[in-house]
């Protein structure tokens, strides 16, 4: 094989290789910086199924977004609410914390009151309240 033929080649098995390990830097058993245990996550969409719970009187409000860091050694979340009617909604919502063995890591909140406006999204940020929350579920109602 020539000189010329051969650079290219190294080059494309290099890039090859590459593109099949594990993209970005997210670790093990987390997507978007959020944890999932041994959930498959493979995108935006999967993470908000695995995270958000309906809880009596079911929503029209869907969770489009979920992204999560750490803030010292709490768990931080910002979890994107849309409204795409031509009403205004009322909602209510609250976070539940689970440990690392499935148990909840704190007491349980009280109910957040939330309005969005029509086709309107509102962004929610917590932070957990003990460093024992490995884990946590959005959980949504209507208060219509």
């Amino acid at each position: 094989m020539t000189r010329a033929l051969l650079i290219p080649a190294i080059l494309s098995a290099a890039l090859a290789a590459g593109c099949a390990t594990k993209k970005g830097f997210e670790q093990p058993g987390f997507a978007f910086g959020c944890p999932i245990g041994e959930a498959k996550v493979g995108s935006m969409d999967d993470l908000v199924k695995a995270k958000v719970l309906s809880e009596g009187r079911r929503t029209t409000i869907q969770a489009t977004e979920m992204r999560c860091s750490k803030s010292g050694d709490l768990l931080k979340i910002d979890a994107n609410l849309n409204n795409d009617s031509k009403t205004i909604k009322r909602i209510a919502y609250k976070f539940r914390w689970i440990d690392r063995e499935g148990m909840r890591a704190w007491e349980e909140e009280p109910w957040k009151p939330a309005m969005l406006y029509e086709n309107s999204n509102l962004v929610i940020n917590t932070i957990s309240p003990t460093n024992k929350a490995a884990d946590f579920r959005l959980i949504l109602r209507s208060e219509e």
